[in-house]
Parts: C-alpha cells; structure tokens; sequence
C-alpha cells in the first residue's frame, strides 16, 4: 500500500456576504479498508484545522471496499447525503464533529463559531478522479446535490447551512448559509402562520419609474422610492407592498405626492401582470399588496369612483388572488401553506370588502382588530436624519415588535426627504439608512436577543438589503420544508 494525502476542502461561497476565517473537523469514528492504514494515522480524536483555504489534508491508502461503504450506508442514509444514493465501494470514511468561523452577512465583522455534529466525510473513486461525499446524520437532502445541516453557535444561535457537493469540483464542498432570495419562502415549512415570518418590505412599490411630475424638473429624486419595479422587487426577496391607487390621465396608476407635487409611477396593470407572471414561476411564494392613499388627482374622479374602478380592474385577476371563506379571518394567522402561490389584497377603505373575492381589510393598530383581516403597526419617524429615525423605530420595535402576536409589526426603517432639497434625495437617504440595517438587525436580534419584525419598510430595495432581513427566517426557531 502507499499513503497519500487526500485532500478536501470547505469553502464557504460569498455570493452573500460571508467568509470563512478558520474551521475544524474532529474525527470520531471512522472506516478505512483493511490494510490501508498500518501505522494508524486515522484513530478518533484525530482534529483538522484548517484557515480561510478551508484546506484539509487525509493521510491515508486509497482502495475501494464495499466494506467502508456499506459502513457510511448503515450509518448515513442516502438521503442524509448531497449526491442522495448510496455508494457501492469507498476508499474511507468518517463521521466527526465540524467547526466553521464565518463572518459577514448577518454578522458584520464579528467572528461566529457554528458546530455541526455527525458530519460525515468520505472518499470513493469513478476510475478518472478520487471523488468526496458529504453528509451528516443530522442533514437532510434538499435537491441539486445539496443537503440543509443545522449549525449552532456558542451564543445559542442556530441556523441551517446549505452543503453542495457534486456538480462542483471533485474535492470541494460548498457551503452557502442561504438559499437564493427570489424563492426564499420555498424554505419554510407550510405549517406556519404568517405572522411567524419576518419579511422585506418595499415602501411606494410602484415608485420604480416617474411620469407626469409636477414640477416636471424637479420632482424626481424627492418623489422616485425605488429602482426595481415590483416584478424585480419580488425576484429580489420583497413580499409586502405599498401600493398607492390614482386614477390620472385615464389610467390607474400608483402615486407619490404631496398635494399636487410628486409623480406618476408604474400603472396598477404592470404592477399586477408582473406579480402575477412571478407568482407563476414561484408558486411556493406569495405577494402582499397593501392598497391604500386612493388619489383622483388630475381627474374628474371622486375617491369613490377610483376605489370602483380599483375593484372591477381586479377582477381580471381572479385565479391568482387568495380568498377565505370565512369574512372574520385573520391573515396574520393563516398558514403559510394556503396561502402560496398568491396574491394577498388588503385595503384601508371599507368599500368592496368580501374575504370570498379577496378583498381583505386592513387597519392600523399594535394589537388584532376585530373588524381588520390584517393588522399593521405602521408609524414611521418622518425625519431626514438617521440618528432621529433608528431611535424612533428602536423604540417602537422594542415596544410593538414580536412575532406570532396575530398582528404585524412593520419597522419603517426609511428616511424622509423632508426638506429638499437639502435634505438629500431620496436614493441618498435610502443608501445610508440600508447601509446600516444590517448591524442593527444583528444587534438588536442577535446579541440582545429582542423578538423579531414581522415587515422591514425600505426605500431602494435590493437583493444586498433583502438578503440580511430573510436569513433570520433561517435561525431554526421555523420548521423548514424537506425537499427532495
């Protein structure tokens, strides 16, 4: 026999911000094939460390046996694996304890230490190349050569990380903390109620684009609140929408002003058809519309004669608006399971409202109002400086926030350009308030343990902001979906 150093290695993908600073694994039992390893170089107990590289080097013969395999098979079953089958002949392998220190993403600049038990490693052979499986008691396959493993850390937290293994190099195990932010509910269990989900929020949705703006030179970085439409808005993680309804130049049309001054945004027909054409290709996702503020300026319209136009527009949309039965239903308390694949309809005026068509009433309040399908604490802090607005939504989240509570808590974490233009654009206030949200999350939920948001309101919205807000859905305090 001859020994070789077999290596692998952990790396931990950055797509969202993480990195990996240093690991180990700590081999507790283990299976090699006779005669491979005469001076005992693999014993339990035997640890590998490892740097950023996430480089991990095996001294050890390579020979197939059915005997190593049928060992990982007895105690790892095909669906505790990436490739979810079993092997017919390995080289070696073993089951241990893996330790990975990550930083960014939800954790900024600290250093996090997760544990994962029973994680088992193990190399076989396809006559080209000396090919790794990774697995673990405790893992789960979820598709794609991947399975979702809980990892702890010292603090308590916990959170499932995503391993792919295949597809990829023949040594190399990817590890993601994450799954992609367009179809981030396809996670979650479809047990849970809506309210125990903590959500991205997109303030003025339809904000994405500006037409008949008054002054017409004027308006635009003080009036535009987004740079996606609502389609991409979805695709980058948002499921709640504030969509603002006139009725202008013969068309509906969402809206951002104050009095006559503001603009035109997106018609209420491409906000629809986009989430409608999204919910088709994601039908494990849903799409809250808060329709609200109904405007007839510009026109000969009275409110009430918009709110109908509203309601008879909507009917073109039937299929894919969820409805309930029961008129009294509370949304925050409905299962996720029914709800998928939909869109939800809520509206602060009282006309038209018929939970059998869809048209679910909204209402303001920090507690579950009776005559509400869906209750919202919504206050925003109305500032244009940040130290003022995180102090005001601190404040209100600490006093208001938690999930499961039967109604939502919506942190308004948006600046307003109150005075402008010295006060700065909107773009410009968005930007620095995202760019410290994702410290606050980390603060506030992580380290001083507060219950979480149901909603986080921004401006600008983007997969980079979504991204820390749908990862604490990930923490293990929800069931998640097994897929297969």
């Amino acid at each position: 026999m001859k020994y070789h150093d077999n290596e692998v290695f952990i790396q931990v993908q950055n797509d969202f911000g993480y990195s990996l600073k240093k690991g180990s694994y700590l081999v507790e039992s283990f299976s090699v094939t006779p005669g491979q390893d005469p001076d005992g170089k693999i014993y339990n107990g035997l640890k590998l460390n490892f740097e950023s590289d996430g480089k991990m080097s095996f001294r050890v013969g390579r020979k197939g046996s059915e005997t190593v395999a049928n060992w990982f098979t007895n105690n790892i079953p095909a669906s505790h694996t990436t490739f979810n089958h079993d092997p017919e002949k390995l080289n070696f392998a073993f089951i241990g304890s893996l330790n990975l220190t990550v930083s960014g993403g939800i954790f900024g600049k600290n250093e996090i230490e997760f544990t994962f038990p029973n994680i088992a490693l193990a190399q076989g052979s396809d006559f080209l190349s000396n090919n790794w499986w990774f697995g673990g008691k405790n893992c789960n396959n979820v598709g794609s050569n991947t399975v979702s493993c809980i990892g702890k850390s010292q603090n308590g937290l916990t959170i499932p990380f995503y391993f792919l293994r295949g597809g990829n190099s023949v040594d190399k195990v990817q590890v993601s903390s994450k799954s992609n932010v367009n179809d981030w509910m396809s996670n979650l269990s479809d047990t849970i109620s809506l309210d125990q989900i903590m959500m991205p929020g997109s303030h003025d949705a339809g904000m994405s684009e500006l037409s008949h703006c008054n002054p017409a030179l004027f308006s635009g970085p003080y009036t535009q609140t987004q740079s996606l439409t609502v389609g991409n808005q979805l695709s980058n993680g948002s499921r709640y929408f504030d969509i603002r309804v006139d009725y202008d130049y013969s068309n509906l049309v969402t809206y951002h002003r104050s009095d006559a001054h503001g603009c035109n945004g997106q018609s209420l027909k491409d906000v629809f058809d986009e989430a409608v054409s999204f919910l088709r290709n994601n039908n494990q996702e849903i799409a809250i519309f808060k329709i609200s503020h109904i405007r007839d300026y510009g026109s000969n319209h009275k409110p009430s004669e918009t709110k109908e136009k509203i309601n008879n527009f909507l009917n073109e949309y039937t299929p894919f608006i969820y409805t309930n039965k029961n008129k009294d239903a509370n949304l925050a308390k409905v299962a996720l399971g029914e709800l998928r694949g939909k869109l939800i309809l809520v509206f602060d005026y009282p006309e038209y409202i018929n939970a059998e068509t869809g048209r679910f009433r909204y209402m303001d309040g920090n507690v579950a109002k009776q005559d509400a399908n869906i209750t919202v604490f919504d206050e925003y802090s109305d500032s244009s400086k940040y130290d003022e607005m995180e102090i005001d939504q601190l404040k209100k989240w600490k006093a208001n926030g938690g999930l499961g509570k039967g109604y939502f808590f919506l942190l308004s974490w948006t600046l307003t350009s109150d005075d402008p233009p010295f006060s700065g654009s909107i773009e410009s206030l968005a930007k620095e308030a995202n760019s410290h949200l994702p410290s606050v999350l980390y603060k506030q939920i992580v380290i001083s343990s507060w219950t979480k948001p149901n909603i986080v309101y921004i401006d600008y919205l983007n997969e980079s902001v979504t991204k820390d807000i749908i990862s604490y859905n990930l923490d293990g305090s929800l069931p998640l979906k097994s897929r297969k």
